[in-house]
């Protein structure tokens, strides 16, 4: 993917400094990218989207479920492995049920 020199002076004409929102512009424009910008010190944020397919991921992982029925079993026995906070426990179990 390129961009010709004319076609990039075509798109900042009479501009004396492009701005980072004009770049994005023209990569959105041209490429048909969506483009997010972020600072390299900034922690990454994801979408609600993007955490539902991440958890529905994890929580089909088999070794995940196992862990998590390990913990459980533990639990029951008095053994706090997991977390603590009961509440937290109870509530990640549930929605684990509720997952598969």
């Amino acid at each position: 993917m390129s961009i010709s020199k004319e076609q990039l002076e075509q798109s900042f004409q009479g501009k004396s400094y492009v701005d980072l929102k004009d770049l994005v512009q023209l990569i959105e424009e041209n490429f048909g990218f969506n483009v997010t910008l972020q600072r390299k010190d900034e922690q990454p944020t994801f979408t609600e989207e993007q955490k539902k397919r991440m958890t529905s991921v994890i929580f089909k992982d088999e070794g995940v479920l196992s862990q998590l029925r390990q913990a459980h079993r533990d639990r029951e026995n008095g053994i706090s492995t997991y977390s603590n906070n009961e509440e937290e426990f109870a509530q990640l179990l549930k929605e684990v049920q509720n997952e598969q």
